[in-house]
């Protein structure tokens, strides 16, 4: 055996030699708890509206005397209904990507197809939770009604919606509780004289409500699980399903800062706030596939002419993987109120209107303009072509999402989440469909003779037959 050193040849030194070898399976890295879309009932739908009838009284009858009669009575009957609103997913890649990627990933275009489909879904969910129609009907990207909007009354004989927080920025809001759930369910039992009992409702809510429950039910955890779709197996709380959904809680992100000023123009309508008044605002963001974040810090204007306008000014947020707003709810207090006594003035659409350039493309709301009658979405000098003319959505007993979970500093403000106490009873709660994720072939273009492209269409609405079949926790913080 020779005994001259030898040079050894390492793997660094060979690697134009090693073969680069990737594993087919796909990390899925974004994702979602997405239920509704599958446990809300779904029909199909050969309408663009949704009608349905109720029955609001039925005849009326008593006591009579032997042999007497009662007067003829009937019952009440009313008509509702929902438009359907039209969701669109468009992507393409090019062919030569579909060929050289074949080895890996097999059917590219399919792949991408398959991945539009599940975040239209999400879109679909986010609407359901967060949608508000009136505020998005003029400005070319229309939603439907979610349970933001439909379970909003917090008082009188048709109440479906409980307040937790008791307002102000740094006011101590109340953690989630059993009794807090027990207050749901009495509301929707009081309302619809029923029981819900059973795996035809569900808790929706988020994560770290579901840990939060978990915690305190820890002694009995182990009896209280069940199949609520096949597959689904979740916690309950008194035989009903506690089901997480990704779109409702904040996180950590949070509208910027406000820019404010005033004006007495008639460029957003007719301007009517009044002279030497003093308004408090803070503003939230409905962002896309996440839901409402946390508001902005409170800024205070004091008009200085009457028939004065006040407008917010502010940078798009982001929320979770980078995604964009797609309503504003802005809170405002009464005229001189104090700080931290904010109420939801109403929504705002996140489009001012369609871009004119390529006629798809949204101008994103940068300004919000409160002309004292309505809201007015704005970017720079373009402004609806159909103005505002009203508030919509405006509620005094839903105060901003934030406060002082009671667990540090009163200062330090944290995001507080709803809890939603539903139906699954087709008879009460259904979301038509005209298309469900229909792929719909897109021809390539002289100018981009190589791609393929491809859109996958929706057409559906939230149809909730009677919103008394809905019960909402609001403003409640879940420590953990």
């Amino acid at each position: 055996m020779p005994s001259e050193l030898r040079e050894a040849l390492t793997a660094a030194g060979a690697s134009a030699l090693v073969p680069k070898i990737i594993d087919p399976m796909l990390l899925e890295y974004q994702r979602r708890y997405s239920p509704m879309v599958r446990m809300v009932p779904s029909i199909k739908w050969d309408s663009d509206t949704y009608y349905f009838n109720q029955r609001t009284t039925v005849a009326a009858g008593g006591f009579v005397q032997d042999g007497g009669a009662r007067p003829v009575a009937n019952s009440t009957y009313t008509q509702q209904s929902y438009k359907m609103a039209h969701l669109q997913t468009v992507g393409a890649i090019t062919g030569y990507a579909q060929e050289v990627t074949r080895q890996v990933i097999g059917d590219l275009r399919a792949r991408e197809i398959e991945g539009s489909i599940r975040g239209q879904y999400w879109d679909i969910e986010t609407g359901m939770l967060w949608g508000n129609s009136a505020a998005t009907a003029n400005q070319g990207f229309a939603q439907y009604d979610g349970l933001d909007t439909l379970c909003s009354t917090f008082s009188g004989a048709n109440q479906n919606a409980i307040n937790k927080s008791s307002g102000g920025l740094t006011a101590q809001a109340t953690p989630l509780s059993l009794s807090a759930l027990d207050e749901l369910i009495d509301l929707v039992e009081g309302n619809i004289a029923g029981s819900v009992f059973d795996d035809s409702w569900m808790f929706v809510m988020s994560s770290t409500a579901v840990s939060k429950l978990a915690q305190l039910q820890v002694a009995q955890q182990r009896y209280m699980e069940v199949e609520a779709e096949v597959g689904l197996i979740v916690p309950t709380y008194r035989n009903i399903p506690l089901v997480k959904s990704s779109f409702l809680q904040p996180r950590t992100y949070s509208m910027g800062t406000l820019t404010t000023a005033q004006g007495t123009s008639t460029t957003y309508g007719s301007p009517s706030l009044p002279n030497s008044t003093t308004y408090k605002y803070v503003v939230t963001a409905v962002v896309a596939r996440q839901g409402e974040i946390q508001p902005s810090a409170e800024v205070s204007v004091t008009t200085s002419s009457s028939n004065s306008w006040i407008s917010l000014s502010f940078s798009t947020p982001t929320g979770l993987d980078g995604s964009q707003p797609t309503l504003y709810k802005v809170y405002r207090t009464a005229a001189g109120g104090s700080s931290g006594s904010e109420t939801l003035l109403g929504y705002v659409d996140a489009a001012v209107g369609v871009s004119s350039t390529d006629g798809v493309s949204s101008i994103p709301t940068i300004t919000i303009v409160d002309t004292g009658s309505a809201l007015v979405p704005v970017n720079a000098s373009t402004i609806p072509a159909t103005l505002p003319t009203v508030y919509f959505g405006g509620n005094t007993g839903l105060t901003p999402p934030v406060g002082w979970n009671g667990q540090g500093s009163a200062s330090a403000n944290t995001g507080l989440e709803n809890v939603y106490l539903m139906s699954r009873d087709q008879d009460n709660v259904v979301r038509p469909y005209v298309r469900e994720m229909v792929p719909l072939d897109v021809y390539p273009t002289t100018n981009s003779p190589d791609s393929l492209p491809y859109a996958v269409i929706s057409d559906t609405t939230f149809g909730v037959r009677a919103p008394k079949y809905l019960a909402r926790l609001a403003n409640v913080s879940t420590p953990i």
